[in-house]
């Protein structure tokens, strides 16, 4: 098994390739997803200890004290010459493993990701609260920094925190300025970041995912005082997303939670990357949720199964439901009828 290849060696094959992640298994080649397909590199198989070896010059003390105590680390490293990368490493049948996802080194403008104009004019929004949902690896990190850099660039001036797990994209002050903070680094959780940033007269808080209750009712808080905040689910579409949220509290809690959701939430952003027809990488299909009042009655009233009724009567809103979006790709070539139809909740709308 090979113990003498170099990470930034890996790495920069999986970046030149156009890949997102790089896998590492104990028995096997080093394995790169790239165009959303896993596929193994040609490199020989990799023990435990070459892996270990391989990682261990970018791991500090600490890193080391949580693996050994935890089985598991979360961080961010730039390597020079080569990009910046987001380190999963982990134990699996007691041997180390490590997923090792790409961060861009630059932001991407909104209108080259293939988002409706819309996504742009909630950036613009001042209070309230706006998810970018979908599942793991759909772009989520990448809609929301370039939500973030449009503000940047076009916004009004003002102070944007940013809470993650860990820091993925370095951004530069423009129009705003920022403040980034990573947990288990500079705040011990996403709640605790989340309540400091209120005493940090911030315009923009940004939260990299809403993982527990406690860090569900501190983004809601902060919206609800006045602050624009922007966080990710793993959700699908707008209906799981307000589910999601709202069970995330025992019982006794549930309408009281549905009641700020309702009066904070101002859309859902849910997206999903789907292979292009030509083969050439991916395309982003996009379900909007506008918070128009008729959905925040909905939300109220615990109609949460209305809501994908709501947006596809939305249109003059803004809104865009997940199977026009679908058939849209499809209308304009990007993707072919096997996958519209795999991906639509009513395929015969492609027929209409």
């Amino acid at each position: 098994m090979a113990d003498t290849i170099e990470l930034a060696t890996l790495l920069s094959d999986v970046v030149s390739r156009g890949g997102s992640d790089l896998h590492l298994i104990h028995g096997i080649p080093p394995i790169a997803r790239i165009a959303g397909e896993i596929g193994a590199l040609p490199y020989p198989a990799m023990s435990s200890e070459a892996i270990y070896k391989l990682l261990e010059p970018f791991l500090h003390e600490a890193h080391k004290t949580t693996f050994k105590n935890e089985m598991r680390i979360n961080f961010s490293q730039t390597i020079a010459e080569v990009g910046r990368f987001r380190f999963n490493v982990y134990l699996a049948v007691g041997t180390v493993g490590a997923t090792i996802r790409v961060i861009p080194t630059k932001t991407y403008p909104l209108s080259s990701l293939g988002l409706p104009p819309v996504v742009g004019n909630l950036a613009y929004r001042k209070s309230g609260i706006i998810f970018v949902t979908g599942s793991t690896g759909s772009g989520k990190s990448t809609t929301m920094a370039a939500m973030l850099e449009w503000i940047n660039q076009t916004g009004r001036p003002g102070k944007i925190i940013t809470i993650e797990d860990p820091i993925e994209t370095i951004f530069k002050p423009c129009r705003s300025i920022f403040v980034q903070r990573e947990v288990g680094v500079d705040t011990l959780s996403f709640d605790v970041g989340i309540m400091d940033s209120l005493r940090q007269d911030p315009d923009i808080l940004c939260v990299g995912e809403m993982r527990d209750a406690a860090s569900i009712r501190a983004a809601l808080l902060a919206a609800e005082t006045g602050h624009l905040v922007m966080t990710t689910l793993h959700t699908r579409d707008a209906s799981k997303t307000a589910q999601r949220i709202i069970t995330a509290v025992p019982n006794a809690d549930q309408d009281s939670l549905r009641e700020q959701l309702a009066g904070t939430l101002e859309a859902v952003i849910s997206q999903e990357l789907l292979p292009r027809a030509d083969g050439k990488g991916l395309v982003v299909s996009c379900e909007i949720l506008i918070a128009t009042p008729a959905v925040r009655q909905l939300i109220r009233e615990n109609k949460i199964e209305s809501i994908n009724d709501a947006i596809q009567a939305g249109a003059q809103a803004g809104m865009i439901s997940r199977d026009a979006s679908i058939k849209n790709l499809y209308l304009k070539k990007l993707i072919t009828m096997e996958t519209a139809v795999e991906h639509m909740r009513n395929p015969d709308l492609l027929n209409r």
